[in-house]
């Protein structure tokens, strides 16, 4: 989607940048970068994706970026690194 067609999306729900920002706990400048692609922020992005309620990729489809799978994190690593220790002791 081009950032106007974001902008119209996100209002069409009751929703502002500033509002997504907020909510985001970040400054509504960093989500007008990121609509307009100023800068990244895949949080941001799916934070827009969402509240749109389009998936990410068809939101921002030209941002390689976002299509990346993010690796795990806290728990779910230690699952995903002791699945991988028996994997490679077999």
């Amino acid at each position: 989607m081009d950032p106007i067609d974001i902008k119209q999306a996100l209002y069409a729900k009751g929703f502002s940048f500033a509002m997504i920002g907020e909510a985001l706990a970040v400054n509504a400048n960093v989500v007008s970068g990121v609509c307009y692609r100023r800068t990244t922020s895949k949080t941001v992005a799916e934070g827009i994706a969402k509240a749109i309620g389009k998936p990410v990729t068809e939101v921002f489809p030209d941002v390689e970026s976002y299509k990346q799978v993010r690796l795990p994190k806290g728990r779910a690593r230690e699952a995903k690194q002791a699945e991988l220790q028996q994997l490679l002791a077999s």
